[in-house]
């Protein structure tokens, strides 16, 4: 049996449809950050892991393919709000949802480098107290038209595209290494046909999740069509430049004030 993570949100819902009762193949739904901790204590065989994640497991795991799940122009689930504008955040505290292992990194990496400003603390979301948070996922679809207190909203794939230039790789698809070598080239092939009937199929596959995040279809495909679901050379390139910026925020981020 393969244990393949599975986020349950809208941006993956392409990738998944078609893994749905494939004999041997067990889908394991995990948020992000929960997926992350799966894969590192090998409770999971493959997914689109935080790509963060896929730093520290190198020695265990895998590219599968050169799935990916990455923004071109801006991500529309990956959403900072703030009561203040964002370079007048030094000493602020800073709501972050449990969900995320990436997208907190990449927050943290666009604070020290592009506002170059520094919080007091990231803490939990709190509504009454944060002076700026930070959603993704669904949540943030939820409230891609702004919250109300929070005047400030930044998409953060469109603040990385702006600041670089480039798209942004939020999670890889990764596999076991020591998986055997059919069951890896099994998983290519379903997720490829996932791929492809997802987008033959639209509507059907998408209308469940039209109702309960209240999207028309159209609005849904105009969102998916803003991801790219295969690394190229661009996504290589962001990839490694984050890698960067996030190790130079995380030792700024050691270094007392």
């Amino acid at each position: 049996m393969i244990r393949v993570g599975k986020i349950p949100y809208l941006n993956c819902v392409l990738f998944f449809h078609g893994l749905e009762n494939q004999p041997g193949v067990r889908l394991e739904p995990l948020v992000p950050r929960a997926l992350s901790g799966a894969t590192s204590n090998g409770t999971v065989d493959a997914g689109p892991v935080p790509l963060v994640t896929t730093w520290d497991v190198e020695d265990r795991f895998e590219p599968l393919g050169e799935f990916c799940i990455a923004t071109v122009e801006r991500a529309h689930s990956v959403l900072f709000f703030s009561k203040r504008p964002f370079d007048q955040l030094d000493g602020a505290e800073i709501g972050i949802t449990n969900d995320t292992s990436t997208s907190v990194r990449l927050l943290k990496a666009l604070l020290t480098h592009a506002w170059r400003v520094r919080p007091a603390r990231f803490t939990r979301v709190d509504w009454a107290s944060n002076d700026a948070l930070l959603l993704i996922g669904d949540e943030a679809l939820q409230f891609r038209r702004g919250i109300r207190d929070y005047p400030y909203m930044a998409d953060l794939g469109e603040v990385w595209r702006k600041w670089t230039g480039l798209p942004f790789v939020f999670a890889r698809w990764v596999v076991r290494k020591d998986l055997p070598a059919d069951d890896k080239a099994r998983l290519i092939e379903l997720i490829d046909a996932s791929l492809a009937s997802g987008w033959t199929n639209f509507e059907t596959v998408v209308s469940p999740r039209a109702t309960e995040l209240k999207m028309s279809v159209e609005e849904i495909r105009d969102y998916l069509q803003g991801f790219r679901f295969h690394m190229t050379q661009a996504e290589h390139q962001a990839a490694a430049k984050f890698r960067q910026f996030d190790a130079a925020a995380r030792e700024a981020e050691q270094t007392p004030a």
